[in-house]
């Protein structure tokens, strides 16, 4: 799979075109939403999730399988995409939440979940805008769930976003306190940065790649692109 300006994160060690597969087959296995989470979002709500999902792996990586790279994929606005990398790198690993301006220009990276965490990629606004895009509830639903994690936004601590989170758990086979799981997912208890104050299309977070004030900002051009093709 080819992810334009995606390889020269890497160098020459690592083929990523080689690497990275469709990783949809992966959402379907029971127990990937439970671990996703709790790895990435919620990790110390693990015998909440395991009752609303039903019991995991041991690891994210149980899921991924050895030696490949899935990529979940989102469609935006404009022919755009936002891709979902599992970077299965034994001494590197994350995920990489990536914009894909298309056109064959290069992706640009608004959030990375790792050892070095940088992000939030979204807001609350966006995130639910970009779901409610997709063409049908179950990829409305995916799309909620898989972009959770990137997203960071203290506007979301409302009884909506709760009924949001909890009607996609629902549609994706979630059952009992769905309620539950879905308060803490828009509460500080997350995991990474928590929710944290949007101004002018930027995160208030020092190693946020959308605030032009941060250590790992991203260039102005890039910064305005990406908030045009991820805007409600």
């Amino acid at each position: 799979m080819i992810i334009p300006g995606y390889q020269a994160r890497f160098g020459d060690d690592v083929d990523v075109a080689a690497l990275t597969v469709d990783g949809r087959p992966v959402v379907r296995k029971p127990g990937f939403w439970a671990e996703y989470w709790r790895q990435l979002l919620l990790p110390d709500e693990d015998d909440l999730l395991t009752e609303v999902w039903g019991d995991t792996g041991d690891d994210l990586g149980d899921y991924l399988g050895p030696h490949r790279w899935p990529v979940l994929t989102v469609d935006l606005r404009d022919g755009a995409q936002l891709a979902v990398v599992f970077r299965n790198l034994d001494y590197d690993a994350g995920v990489d939440f990536l914009v894909l301006p298309g056109g064959g220009r290069d992706a640009i990276e608004i959030a990375a979940l790792d050892g070095h965490q940088t992000g939030p990629g979204l807001s609350w606004p966006e995130l639910q805008g970009i779901a409610a895009r997709q063409a049908d509830p179950v990829r409305r639903a995916e799309t909620l769930l898989l972009l959770a994690p990137a997203f960071g936004d203290e506007a979301a601590d409302t009884p909506q976003a709760v009924a949001l989170f909890a009607e996609a758990m629902r549609t994706l086979g979630a059952t009992g306190d769905v309620e539950k799981v879905a308060a803490a997912a828009v509460s500080d208890e997350v995991d990474f940065w928590g929710h944290l104050r949007w101004q002018d299309g930027a995160p208030d977070c020092d190693y946020a790649p959308r605030n032009p004030d941060s250590v790992f900002a991203l260039p102005e051009a890039s910064r305005r692109l990406v908030t045009a093709l991820l805007a409600p």
